[in-house]
């Protein structure tokens, strides 16, 4: 009777061993993925506060950036005296100290036929700006080279006082700024291996700084790149191109090319452009992921060292036992044979 009930014994022991252990990674796996899904939660909840308040402010440096411009634009002209008007060759001499004072691409003037005086000489390309200088009220905000990836930001405004000089009449002044001049401070680099983007596009999708979506995009233009997206619920690709086209605030959360993004966008006023600030979720995800899995595997390890603990304290247990009923059986045979004698 004494051999079934050890055996009983050690089954019910390495049994028990083996619930305890499964309990215990079950376990283990189960809060290691849950703390993922919270992790995962908490981190599109942040983006959004931290996006919102870095689009914010990259805007507000843009405007700033645009409205020195523009008082740069005006405090040139207001420099401009008779003897800069004097002939053509005083004029250029003026407008190439200006552009090298403010570091620009171009500083120039459009008479009331349109031809464009600079620097350099006269130009007749008054087509290939936005604005127009026969209607123009107030200072315009323009891109030049919009396809190419020379792109330039064009101020134009209305000389308040039309300036005759060799008999023309100058109605309209303006400046080319280089985007690297324009976007400075606002921090425009790509890197593929940040979680973070800030870029700024026209309400057509076009990047001014030639980088869509963080430089990942196959696609050159914000509006085509994201019709391959997959919109998280709640956002969809009609009210995302909705509100960007009609200059709203917003943001919107979607995955592209396998990767778990979300964009803020806000419009910089005074213009019609976009400045979007991008996190990929993604990578700040694996990340945390690679510290949960590591907390998960030295759970599953703690919990694998705890079992065998079990397994040979059970062991020990269970060895006494032998060995106390060995030393029983022992005294039992001999009282048997003493009463015998």
């Amino acid at each position: 009777m004494e051999t079934p009930k050890k055996y009983n014994i050690a089954h019910i022991a390495v049994i028990g061993s083996l619930i305890v252990a499964l309990i215990l990674i079950a376990g283990t796996v189960w809060m290691g993925r849950s703390a993922r899904r919270d992790a995962e939660t908490a981190v599109h909840s942040v983006s959004l506060l931290y996006l919102d308040e870095l689009a914010g402010r990259r805007e507000q440096v843009v405007e700033n950036n645009l409205q020195d411009m523009i008082q740069d634009m005006r405090i040139a002209v207001d420099l401009m005296d008779t003897e800069d008007l004097r002939d053509m060759e005083h004029l250029q001499t003026f407008q190439l100290r200006m552009r090298r004072m403010y570091n620009l691409e171009k500083f120039a003037f459009v008479d009331t036929d349109g031809l464009i005086y600079t620097a350099d000489g006269v130009q007749d390309n008054i087509g290939d700006y936005a604005f127009d200088y026969r209607t123009i009220s107030k200072p315009e905000i323009s891109i030049f080279n919009i396809e190419s990836t020379e792109k330039r930001v064009v101020i134009a405004m209305p000389l308040e006082k039309p300036i005759e000089v060799f008999g023309k009449t100058l109605c309209v002044g303006f400046m080319e700024i280089g985007m690297p001049q324009m976007l400075a401070g606002v921090s425009m680099d790509a890197n593929t291996e940040d979680a973070t983007f800030c870029n700024i596009y026209t309400t057509s999708g076009v990047a001014l700084s030639n980088t869509v979506l963080g430089g990942l995009a196959v696609e050159d233009n914000l509006i085509t790149a994201m019709e391959h997206a997959v919109f998280d619920e709640g956002y969809s690709y009609e009210g995302f191109v909705r509100a960007f086209r009609n200059l709203e605030e917003g943001e919107v959360s979607f995955t592209y090319n396998g990767i778990h993004e979300t964009l803020s966008f806000v419009p910089v006023t005074g213009t019609d452009w976009v400045l979007t600030y991008l996190i990929r979720e993604s990578v700040i995800s694996d990340r945390i992921s690679s510290v949960s899995q590591g907390i998960i595997n030295r759970s599953i390890t703690q919990s694998l060292l705890t079992v065998l603990v079990l397994l040979i304290m059970f062991g020990f247990i269970i060895a006494q036992n032998k060995r106390n009923a060995r030393l029983v059986l022992e005294r039992q045979t001999a009282d048997a044979e003493s009463r015998v004698k």
